[in-house]
């Protein structure tokens, strides 16, 4: 009893509670500075340990010293009859109040005020907006895991896409911080979100071990994390993206609907031999060049080939075989046409609800069979199912761009381009879909923007011929001298194609492209911009017909209602007939 009457004669209970309160107040004020200067962790841990070591230090020297009127004196050496410790109690009352006090104010601004001018919801929704960045491939060597990683990413961004309540950036604009240096902040910067998920992929002969952590991009604050460790199958790869899916969720209180958790609960496959082919038809398709799409075609038959009834495996042959033309000239068009037929009609037939094979089948009924309402139906189911899916946003804003639409069009691509900002792929539709409305100048700038980073050739294709259509032939000229020489074609064919645009489109000069140009050139479904481009009214009408008949139009036939390059052509019966027979009748 007497230990405990001197310490509260010495005030130690007062200045620990006043030291406590001020190393809370530093450390609340420290964790909002500091990451304002990006400062590393390190110096936080370090004032933290300083607090914590102070602690003791200031104990002992309220024990061993002793305000007096002369100023700090040792214990020891002050009478008790002269002591004042009574009223330097009393002062410490009052320095503990207004701690007190300021504590309070500090915690009620911080948790009501900063958050009310953030956020009127007072929640924390600006999380729900989330980046997956690459999975790491953790496995060794000779486990051949080289597509695993990818394909479990891939997978789970899919399966989050699919809740609605989440904004998830879609695979390409995330591919691009795959062994990055950008801290968490940055990329969440970089890419408009809130929430960062990072994980890591191992596998051990029949053994899988996949870990995960969710990270604030504002704070950079961990929200979650798990390790998953599993026997190796495809069921247990998809219980375990559904897990990681609903855990994500609940984390960032995004609603799921129970359409929604059926949807991340599905199991597309139970073999695990179809699932690694799958993925490594997904990442050869992605690739998007010609030895990567034959690639991708054998990958995906071999996955339909163990399990037939996996319908993401047959919706990305439908989408392997449809993208075939854009990167090979002389496909067969009409085992082309088949082979995307039997593929996306099956992908619907196994999985009616699925997003991936809604896309696919819509862009295929497009294409092949000009049936614009089945199409669109197609592609909005796709959006019901999963607003963000690129794929049916990039589609749908073809057709309705093609139909005149160019409102509808421009907001599809827009909003494509938004959730893959760094997708060169999304930057090219976007700007395609500006010039299809007339904006020129805005298209040109994305498309000159997006090329400054990385010269595209799908991109400088459809610049050349955009500039055609905008009668600027000296800038289309330059322009498939550029496409030309980036995809290996020859220099001296696309200056002397250039040549002709200038002639026919500024001196109305009569002129005339040879079959040897063209096949030097190795123009494909440009055949009839071509044509158009100098005027050949005969070429023009003949090569769209030809378009039609063998399927292989693509943009230059289905463009026709609104394509400028035409006009010339327009009020020809032969043209008339053939709007008509694509669908798209005056």
């Amino acid at each position: 009893m007497a230990l405990m009457g001197e310490l509260r004669r010495r005030n130690i209970f007062k200045v620990s509670l006043a030291y406590a309160i001020v190393s809370w107040l530093v450390t609340r004020i420290a964790d909002v500075i500091l990451p304002t200067f990006n400062a590393p962790d390190w110096i936080m841990q370090v004032l933290v340990l300083f607090l914590v070591l102070g602690f003791p230090i200031a104990v002992l020297l309220a024990w061993a010293y002793e305000l007096t009127p002369e100023g700090l004196k040792p214990s020891a050496e002050v009478d008790r009859e002269q002591s004042i410790t009574a009223n330097t109690g009393q002062k410490l009352n009052y320095v503990v109040i207004s701690l007190i006090a300021i504590a309070v104010v500090f915690v009620v601004v911080d948790n009501y005020v900063f958050t009310t001018l953030d956020d009127p919801e007072f929640d924390v929704g600006y999380r729900r907006s989330i980046a997956v960045t690459p999975f790491i491939n953790r496995s060794a060597t000779e486990e051949n895991a080289e597509f695993l990683a990818d394909g479990i990413h891939d997978e789970l961004l899919t399966r989050l896409a699919q809740i609605a309540d989440l904004r998830v950036v879609s695979r390409t604009s995330v591919m691009e911080y795959r062994d990055t240096t950008r801290n968490i902040r940055q990329i969440g910067e970089e890419l408009g979100v809130g929430s960062i998920l990072e994980g890591g992929v191992q596998r051990a002969g029949d053994d899988l071990r996949i870990n995960v952590q969710l990270i604030d991009a504002l704070t950079d604050e961990h929200i979650w994390a798990q390790t998953y460790d599993r026997e190796l199958s495809a069921s247990n790869l998809f219980a375990i993206q559904s897990e990681i899916s609903a855990a994500i969720a609940d984390q960032l209180k995004a609603r799921m609907t129970d359409e929604e958790q059926e949807r991340i609960d599905s199991v597309p496959t139970e073999s695990m031999p179809a699932l690694e082919a799958y993925f490594a038809g997904k990442h050869a398709v992605n690739l998007r060049g010609t030895a990567s799409l034959r690639l991708a075609i054998e990958q995906f038959e071999q996955a339909v080939d163990i399990d037939p009834q996996f319908s993401l495996a047959w919706a990305g042959l439908a989408e392997a075989w449809l993208e075939l033309p854009n990167y090979v000239a002389d496909t067969d068009s009409a085992r082309l046409r088949m082979a995307a037929s039997a593929a996306a009609n099956r992908a619907i037939a196994l999985d009616p609800g699925s997003p991936t094979a809604a896309a696919v089948l819509g862009w295929h009924q497009l294409l092949h069979n000009y049936d614009w309402s089945s199409a669109e139906k197609s592609f909005q189911l796709a959006l019901m199912a999963d607003a963000t899916n690129v794929n049916a946003l990039h589609w749908y804003s073809h057709l309705m761009s093609w139909q005149g639409r160019h409102d509808e069009a421009i907001a599809a691509a827009e909003k494509a381009f938004a959730i893959d900002p760094l997708s060169r792929l999304m930057a090219t539709n976007y700007s395609y879909i500006l010039a299809d409305a007339g904006k020129w100048d805005e298209a040109f700038e994305v498309g000159d923007r997006t090329l400054r980073d990385d010269p595209y050739a799908s991109l400088m294709g459809n610049l050349w011929i955009s500039k055609l259509r905008a009668k600027r032939p000296e800038e289309a000229a330059a322009q498939i001298l550029s496409w030309a020489q980036v995809t290996g074609r020859s220099s001296d064919a696309a200056v002397e194609l250039g040549k002709l645009f200038v002639d026919a489109q500024q001196d109305g000069a009569s002129v005339e492209v040879s079959e040897d140009l063209i096949e030097r050139l190795q123009i494909g479904t440009e055949l009839p911009e071509i044509y158009a481009a100098i005027g050949d009214r005969e070429s023009t009408i003949a090569s769209l017909r030809n378009a039609h008949r063998t399927g292989t139009g693509f943009r230059s036939l289905l463009s026709m209602r609104i394509n400028p390059s035409y006009d010339f052509v327009r009020d020809d019966p032969r043209f008339v007939e053939l709007l008509a027979k694509i669908g798209l009748p005056e």
